[in-house]
């Protein structure tokens, strides 16, 4: 493994003692085992947005800086256009109704939260899954800037070409200190194959024209950033609808014109909607989920992929569906990721990890809606610690807890990265709420809490 990662305690704000120092591997998550077990995930949402719409996209961000995480839920998908909109926490409760929305509606897809311009607030990238004549017409990617505590009413930056995108990701490509944008390009309803791509920050949040794309087009519908190979560079995973999902190793600041692996299969098998990756099997090398839905073909089935090789070595195995959103979670406390997925007109549920995950789930949730996006925070901040985080270059946030704020670079969805040594201060990880963007507007977004 790259190195070791120092994390000392610098106030507690409640919650079980830890010690006043610990060493970690920058793929551990930390827990604090003589603490009793975590609370476990409710199956019954305690929160819920009243206002309707086809949400999509999911995240969590301290957008008013007042400290407490904010949700953001992306309007539109395919269906009726919609905003980005922001409920804002006060005090660890969230607004059931968005007191910021953008000024126009699109078509959006899925987001990413991150400091694009280094002010230290948190910004917004968001895709537009088609345009506004809605499927002969290609969306894009847009960036909304945080001023002063509130998003900019409209985008800051929009990519040059137009393109369908459902999926975007930010991550330190380069490792300069600012984060660069990969973005998921296809649509496979009607839509031709087309090269997914990655923009270049330059540092103020203005990402230019595409500095990468891939070699081959494909109808791509996520992306995400993780060092698969643990080289101390940030990789892409793509999830492609049609063909296998596929891996771009970073060579020293750049991503590889070919990918390094492509998952076998038939093509016909593959439907991906969603990836996430972690260390599942606690092997030390990070390991990709991802879900294949089952509406235009694909096996309806969720996949592991076990690192280094990233060879299948799990699949759920109760009725094939309409698999959308997955994550991989510490949902038990017990120190080893779970697995949450999602459906289509389904259900939220548990995939314990006992020396392995189950074949099927271990908890089903309640109700059935049409699940988009999961996104995971301590809303009420009952378990907040701050801890000091420290490394060099490339540091792999445990239990991918929220970032404070960063010296020396810059923080993107687990990850903190920048040309040097790097000090942050970050949660410890700890039991955490789930956000779940909703396609049925007559449900609404939903929060399922600890109990």
């Amino acid at each position: 493994m790259r190195g070791m990662l120092l994390l000392m305690l610098a106030c507690d704000a409640g919650g079980p003692a830890l010690d006043d120092t610990a060493v970690l591997d920058d793929t551990d998550v930390l827990v604090d085992t003589g603490a009793p077990p975590w609370t476990s995930l409710s199956l019954v949402p305690g929160w819920t947005s009243t206002e309707p719409g086809y949400g999509t996209g999911a995240g969590w961000g301290d957008i008013d800086g007042d400290g407490d995480p904010d949700l953001i839920i992306a309007y539109g998908n395919d269906m009726h256009r919609g905003p980005l909109a922001v409920y804002l926490n006060q005090d660890g409760v969230l607004e059931e109704s968005a007191s910021w929305t953008s000024a126009e509606d699109h078509y959006y897809g899925h987001l990413a939260v991150g400091d694009v311009n280094g002010d230290g607030a948190v910004d917004v990238a968001v895709s537009r899954f088609l345009g506004d004549g809605r499927f002969g017409d290609p969306g894009g990617v847009e960036v909304f800037l945080n001023n002063g505590g509130a998003l900019e009413d409209r985008p800051a930056w929009e990519a040059p070409e137009l393109f369908y995108s459902f999926s975007c990701a930010l991550g330190d490509v380069d490792l300069d200190g600012d984060l660069d944008l990969a973005v998921a390009v296809g649509e496979a309803y009607f839509g031709e194959p087309d090269l997914s791509r990655v923009y270049l920050n330059d540092g103020t949040g203005d990402f230019g024209a595409s500095a990468w794309t891939t070699e081959t087009p494909r109808h791509a519908f996520d992306v995400a950033w993780a060092d698969f190979d643990d080289d101390g560079w940030l990789d892409l995973a793509v999830a492609n609808g049609g063909s296998g999902h596929t891996l771009y190793l970073n060579e020293g600041g750049r991503l590889a014109e070919t990918p390094a692996w492509i998952a076998e299969g038939e093509p016909e098998d593959f439907e991906g909607n969603t990836l996430d990756w972690g260390d599942v099997d606690g092997d030390g090398w990070l390991d990709l989920v991802v879900s294949d839905n089952d509406q235009l073909g694909g096996d309806g089935t969720v996949g592991l992929y076990c690192g280094p090789d990233l060879e299948r070595c799990w699949s759920s195995a109760d009725e094939p569906a309409m698999q959308s959103a997955v994550s991989l979670e510490d949902v038990d406390g017990d120190g080893t990721l779970d697995l949450v997925a999602g459906a289509w007109w389904g259900s939220v549920r548990v995939y314990l990890n006992r020396d392995g995950l189950s074949a099927t789930p271990d908890h089903i949730a309640e109700p059935r809606t049409v699940i988009e996006a999961f996104a995971w925070a301590d809303v009420d901040g009952s378990h907040d610690r701050v801890v000091t985080l420290s490394g060099d270059r490339l540091v792999a946030v445990p239990g991918r807890a929220r970032v404070l704020s960063v010296t020396g670079g810059v923080a993107g969805d687990g990850w903190i990265t920048g040309p040097g040594a790097i000090e942050a201060e970050v949660l410890a990880p700890a039991p955490r709420d789930l956000a779940v963007s909703n396609w049925d507007p007559n449900v609404g977004n939903q929060l399922f809490s600890r109990e």
